[in-house]
């Protein structure tokens, strides 16, 4: 439902029943506060999330999707320590080194970022985030390398790509790239509404009518 034909509201629904249907399984939780999280019901996923860690407190996972979700609602400071937290039960948690440099880009601290960018295994995602450091840092001429190794090399990664120049503030380029993310079903789309670093996009009027297109409430 979700990925396939964009009806977030029928995941949701379906999650919410697996939740109903097993109350106590941790992946159930996990998933139901991220359909949760993608609707903007932030309070909801935040609840579902915190229950997921309060019933396994040692599964990095949980931990990790509770500090991505903090990561969507602004709560920086709390989604830095509780994905570090994740990292700390385990170094390979997915997508733990991930967030967290972009939690440390949110905060302003890019510097912080980049160790955690050489921690990242999948180089796709480490040309993403380089380029989105460099920026922060004013080292536009290393973003401009890493966004075009990244465009070279994984021009499949079409939502990442846009992530990349919505933060650059290249709103036509970026929406270029979403609307590629949309013909190819790119899981990150998931994300469009939450992810802060599309939020120089939302003044634009395309960005409504492309939540409108995604089903996604604008």
């Amino acid at each position: 439902k979700q990925q396939v034909d964009f009806d977030w509201a029928g995941a949701y629904a379906s999650r919410q029943r697996a939740v109903e249907l097993e109350p106590g399984n941790v992946d159930a939780l996990v998933t139901a506060a991220s359909s949760a999280a993608v609707l903007d019901r932030s309070d909801e996923a935040l609840r579902l999330s915190r229950r997921a860690v309060g019933l396994d407190p040692l599964n990095p996972g949980s931990w990790q999707a509770l500090g991505e979700i903090e990561l969507w609602v602004g709560q920086l400071d709390q989604a830095a320590a509780d994905t570090k937290k994740a990292l700390e039960l385990s170094p390979d948690v997915w997508p733990g080194p991930i967030v967290l440099s972009k939690i440390y880009v949110m905060l302003g601290r890019p510097r912080d970022a980049l160790p955690q960018i050489e921690l990242i295994r999948y180089e796709p995602e480490r040309a993403y985030l380089h380029a989105i450091a460099y920026h922060a840092l004013g080292r536009e001429k290393e973003s401009d390398t890493a966004l075009s190794e990244l465009i070279a090399k994984y021009p499949r990664n079409t939502y990442t790509i846009a992530d990349v120049y919505a933060y650059r503030n290249q709103y036509d380029e970026a929406f270029q790239w979403l609307e590629r993310a949309y013909a190819r079903h790119d899981s990150g789309l998931a994300q469009t509404k939450v992810d802060p670093l599309l939020k120089n996009l939302h003044k634009d009027p395309r960005f409504a009518a492309f939540l409108k297109k995604l089903n996604l409430p604008s």
